[in-house]
């Protein structure tokens, strides 16, 4: 037998033990708690690349053929049109669209300084009765079969446009990974309009972009609106760069 006090001594000590002891049992449970409130950040996937670089690649860029492939919701309800493209700076463009058999529709041609800043066009089959045509590259006619005139097509103009959006802070752009375009490795970029939906894009909200992982070089761009509709789809399919075009590509005879 303990004496009185001693015993009054013993059953502190008990008490003050289980106490410790439920704190130390309450901060282990506690801790997967606190860790659901607080997840840890997914980390952020940095492009292997700035679109600097890609302005920098475009610059090395003499000239360059596709096959381009373009759907616009405004036009045709979005039904695709495949034209043959070629492309040589400081803005010469000749663009053929081909029937569902490959064959030549119609050829544009624009020549920046050239043929009084006119498009030269002729159609095939019937409408070659016409003759060539010579149309500002805003007329009506001319934007029959796009909602963009000639003089803003190519792979550079979307560069450019890209490129002041960014310079402006008017878009953020994030990087969503590797991907494949025609079986070709390319990485993929999405641009969101940080305000207002984006003028030099086609008042998109937000934009995806596929770039050729050697050439550095879109080669697939899909626009978006605010309910996430797509509005553009534009693809550089089979891209050489620096063919060597000559001016006997950029004349109708």
């Amino acid at each position: 037998m303990y004496p009185r006090n001693e015993k009054r001594a013993w059953r502190r000590c008990i008490v003050i033990f289980w106490a410790l002891a439920q704190c130390v049992g309450c901060g282990h449970r506690a801790a997967p708690e606190a860790a659901a409130l607080n997840p840890s950040p997914t980390p952020t996937v940095m492009a292997p690349f700035t679109w600097a670089e890609v302005v920098q690649s475009y610059s090395r860029v003499r000239d360059y053929t596709c096959l381009y492939e373009k759907q616009e919701r405004a036009i045709s309800n979005g039904e695709t049109q495949t034209i043959r493209f070629a492309f040589r700076k400081p803005f010469d463009v000749r663009c053929d669209w081909l029937d569902d058999r490959g064959r030549v529709d119609q050829t544009a041609v624009y020549r920046a300084g050239a043929n009084d800043g006119r498009v030269l066009v002729r159609r095939t089959g019937l409408g070659a009765l016409l003759g060539t045509l010579r149309l500002d590259p805003h007329d009506p006619l001319a934007l029959s079969d796009s909602r963009h005139a000639i003089n803003e097509a190519g792979i550079g103009y979307i560069i450019e446009r890209i490129d002041r959006e960014l310079s402006q802070h008017r878009v953020e752009l994030h990087y969503k990974g590797a991907s494949q375009n025609d079986g070709e490795a390319t990485d993929e970029v999405e641009l969101v309009a940080s305000g207002p939906p984006l003028s030099d894009l086609g008042g998109a909200r937000r934009a995806l972009v596929r770039l050729d992982r050697s050439l550095r070089l879109p080669v697939e761009v899909e626009l978006y609106d605010d309910a996430d509709t797509l509005i553009e789809r534009h693809r550089f399919r089979h891209l050489r760069v620096n063919v060597g075009l000559d001016d006997a590509v950029f004349a109708l005879p």
